[in-house]
């Protein structure tokens, strides 16, 4: 009969509250701590994102602005290129 009436109590509890009942305690103080934690943590992730990104803008805006600047020294050599004599014809290759 006692085991009878054990196992009426062991069904009535749901298997979620049983774990619950035997987990370690966690201390309201290491909860917020961890949270804490994992706030910091994701603050310095974002932060070291966003730097990333920035820089790899300005690194992109860079490149952009060097490669607009080379086109347009090569544009005024293009229509220069016609004062001046080959230089296989000034060392006397052609």
């Amino acid at each position: 009969m006692a085991s009878g009436a054990g196992s009426s109590r062991d069904e009535s509890f749901p298997a979620e509250l049983r774990k619950k009942l035997f987990k370690s305690p966690v201390v309201e103080g290491d909860r917020l701590l961890e949270s804490s934690d994992n706030l910091t943590l994701m603050n310095q992730l974002q932060i070291q994102h966003s730097l990333e990104m920035a820089r790899k803008a300005v690194e992109k805006e860079q490149l952009e602005k060097r490669l607009k600047q080379l086109r347009l020294k090569l544009t005024a050599m293009s229509e220069d290129n016609w004062r001046y004599q080959p230089v296989e014809k000034l060392i006397g290759q052609h």
